[in-house]
């Protein structure tokens, strides 16, 4: 138990870190590479997340609309 116990310091030590001197996330994607409809909406998301329901035309209907670009390479093939 002494081992499990001392185990978890690290993961305390970078809760901290990242607490304290951690950046703060400003953008609603901040990988940019989202795929689901959650990174589709703000952050926080408002109460119902969409005034209406998106309509999804691919897996990655997130990734379509932040990278159009890509989809349209991937349709015209």
């Amino acid at each position: 138990s002494f081992l499990l116990g001392l185990s978890v310091l690290p993961f305390l030590y970078n809760v901290w870190k990242t607490a304290k001197y951690g950046k703060k996330v400003e953008v609603d994607d901040p990988w940019g590479f989202g795929r689901s409809l959650e990174w589709a909406t703000s952050c926080p998301p408002p109460r119902h997340n969409f005034l209406t329901l998106p309509r999804i035309r691919s897996e990655s209907p997130a990734f379509d609309l932040h990278h159009p670009a890509q989809q349209q390479e991937l349709t015209h093939r």
